[in-house]
């Protein structure tokens, strides 16, 4: 009896800190809540009698990563990208461009070399030019020399929906840089988190298979957006209030049930 009811003070802990985490990012951009899945755990008899099975307590696996569309606010900034559909953009550390990461977070910045980078300085990847086979760090020049061996600052940049990229430089020149690029999963719940909100491919998720934006059934671009936590604070206090409930109530069974064995020993 001690050990099925330390299986769920320990359950309700794991769920305790899954919905706190929730919570804790409820502000962050494009950060994916999180539910605890619970499992009974029972012990193993040669009879195939379903009589014969007996409960040992209760488990919990692996949080499972809940992929459902955050609502989107406005920003206003140029690399400020939303993601409305299937889809997460590929960013690597550095060179490391076999182990890449995959995030629906799109706020981007340019470097003082025209690298499209993270808050953090990880390179996104997309496509350059009018090549759509082979993944690249994304670079919008800072500066474009003309014929006449004048130089022009970049003034605006403009990301369509369907990720084409197109800088303008001086007061009306546009250049066409080349297009984001979104991956998506056969199992994206099944991703790894990473932290930053950032995720890691592995044998649940599947491989990633890259496209550009509104082709196929990749999702668009919005840009001058970010998507918000698809978090519902009011849901995950009544979880929350929920899981405090139970624990509580295993603690007083587990304390009734530690006094009764003593009484017996006692006696």
């Amino acid at each position: 009896m001690l050990s099925i009811l330390k299986s769920a003070l320990n359950a309700n802990s794991r769920e305790m800190g899954i919905v706190s985490n929730n919570i804790a990012n409820a502000n962050s951009t494009a950060f994916k809540k999180s539910t605890a899945n619970f499992e009974h755990i029972y012990s193993i008899h040669k009879s195939t009698d379903p009589d014969t099975f007996s409960g040992q307590g209760v488990g919990i696996s692996d949080p499972r990563i809940q992929m459902s569309q955050g609502s989107l606010q406005e920003t206003g900034g140029a690399l400020d990208l939303a993601i409305t559909g299937t889809g997460f953009f590929p960013v690597i550390q550095g060179d490391q461009v076999d182990t890449p990461f995959f995030t629906r977070d799109g706020s981007f910045n340019i470097t003082s070399k025209g690298e499209v980078v993270t808050n953090d300085g990880l390179k996104v990847m997309g496509f350059l030019g009018d090549e759509k086979a082979v993944l690249k760090n994304l670079i919008i020049p800072t500066t474009k020399q003309n014929a006449d061996q004048t130089t022009s600052i970049i003034s605006n940049v403009n990301v369509a929906s369907n990720g084409k990229i197109t800088a303008t430089y001086g007061l009306d020149e546009e250049v066409v840089i080349g297009s984001f690029a979104l991956a998506s999963f056969v199992n994206g719940p099944g991703l790894t988190p990473v932290g930053n909100n950032r995720f890691q491919n592995n044998n649940k998720s599947g491989l990633p298979t890259f496209g550009i934006p509104m082709n196929g059934s990749f999702g668009k671009i919005n840009a001058g957006n970010l998507e918000r936590a698809n978090v519902d604070i009011t849901s995950e206090m009544v979880t929350m209030l929920k899981t405090q409930q139970a624990f509580s109530g295993v603690s007083r069974l587990l304390q009734t049930e530690i006094d009764i064995s003593k009484r017996l020993i006692d006696g």
